[in-house]
C-alpha cells in the first residue's frame, strides 16, 4: 500500500482539533476566562502552528515567570475602578474653595461658584464675596455686590437696634458687650473698604474707652488687642501704645498683652523696645497658643 499524504494530512487536521479542545476545555476548567476559545480557536484554524506557537509562550513563560500575580489585589485595578466613575462637577465646584474659582476658571464656573457660595451665610465669607464684586465677569461681580449689599444692610439694622440699646444707657455692660461684638464681628470679616471700616474702627474705641470708664475690670485680652489696633489704624499711635502697655500691666499672664506690646513696637519701627518685648515673652511662663507659638519662633529665627 503506497503513502497517501492525504491521509496524513486527515490525521494531522484531528489530532490538532482534538489537543485544541482537550486544551479550551481544561484551560477553561482551571481559570474560566474569555481568552481560552479565543486562543482554542486559533489553535484550530491554524493546525500544528497554532499549537507550536502557544506551547513555545508557555515555554518562554515558564522560564522567565517570577511568581504567581495575585490579580485580585492588584491596586491599579481599585484604581481604574475609582476613576473610571464619573466626575461630579457640580459637586466639585461645591468643594472648591471661591478664591481659586475666581482665579482660574471659566466665567459660567465663576457664576455657579458665586451663586453656590451665596446659598450659604455670606457674613462668613465676606472677605470673598467683596473680592468677588471687583471680578471682571460683570455678571459675577453684580451677584457679589448684590450679596454684599444685603449684608451689609442686614448688619446696619443690627447694628442700629444695638445702638439704641447702648445709648439708653452708657453703664449697661450687656449693651456695650453686645455692640462691641457686633463691630469686631464685621472688621474682622475683612469685607470692608478703608473708608468703611474707619468708622467702626472709631467705634471700637469709645466703646472700649467707655468700658474703661464704666466697667474697667470687665476689658478682656481680646478688647485691648482690638483698642490697640483700632488706634493704630487710625493713627493715634501714642494712646496705642498706652494701651498696649496698659494691657500688659493689668494682664501680665495673657498672651495677648505681650503680643499688643510687640505689635505696636513694630509697626512703629521700634526695634530695640520691640526685642526686649519678645524676650520679655520667651522668658515668662506665659502659655502660648498655636499662632502665639508661630509668631514667637518666627522672630526667633530672625
Amino acid at each position: 500500500m503506497g503513502f497517501n499524504s492525504n491521509i496524513v494530512i486527515l490525521w494531522i487536521v484531528l489530532l490538532n482539533t482534538a489537543i485544541s479542545v482537550v486544551y479550551m476545555v481544561a484551560m477553561w476548567l482551571k481559570k474560566r476566562s474569555s481568552y481560552v476559545f479565543q486562543r482554542g480557536v486559533t489553535m484550530v484554524l491554524c493546525p500544528v502552528v497554532g499549537i507550536l506557537c502557544f506551547l513555545f509562550s508557555f515555554l518562554v513563560d515558564l522560564v522567565l515567570r517570577k511568581g504567581e500575580v495575585d490579580y485580585e489585589n492588584l491596586s491599579i485595578d481599585k484604581t481604574r475602578k475609582k476613576f473610571l466613575q464619573p466626575v461630579d462637577k457640580e459637586r466639585e465646584l461645591e468643594l472648591l474653595p471661591l478664591e481659586e474659582v475666581l482665579a482660574v476658571s471659566g466665567t459660567r464656573d465663576k457664576r455657579r461658584a458665586m451663586l453656590n457660595m451665596l446659598r450659604l451665610d455670606a457674613r462668613e465669607n465676606l472677605a470673598l464675596v467683596r473680592k468677588a464684586a471687583e471680578n471682571d465677569d460683570s455678571e459675577t461681580a453684580h451677584y457679589a455686590a448684590t450679596a454684599l449689599t444685603d449684608v451689609l444692610g442686614r448688619f446696619a439694622t443690627e447694628l442700629n437696634g444695638l445702638q439704641v440699646a447702648y445709648d439708653k444707657d452708657r453703664t449697661d455692660l450687656q449693651a456695650n458687650q453686645e455692640l462691641l461684638d457686633a463691630v469686631l464681628r464685621i472688621l474682622n470679616s475683612g469685607g470692608l473698604l478703608k473708608v468703611e471700616g474707619d468708622k467702626y474702627l472709631y467705634m471700637v474705641i469709645g466703646l472700649v474707652e467707655n468700658l474703661e470708664k464704666n466697667h474697667p475690670e470687665a476689658i478682656t485680652p481680646a478688647y485691648y488687642a482690638a483698642m490697640v489696633r483700632a488706634l493704630h489704624g487710625v493713627g493715634r499711635f501714642k494712646e496705642a501704645e498706652e494701651w498696649a502697655e496698659l494691657s500688659l500691666e493689668r494682664l501680665p499672664e495673657a498672651e495677648e498683652s505681650h503680643l499688643n506690646v510687640m505689635y505696636i513696637k513694630y509697626a512703629l519701627g521700634k526695634s530695640e523696645e520691640f526685642d526686649e518685648a519678645l524676650k520679655r515673652l520667651t522668658g515668662s511662663s506665659v502659655s502660648l497658643s498655636e499662632e502665639g507659638l508661630r509668631i514667637v519662633r518666627f522672630w526667633l529665627a530672625k
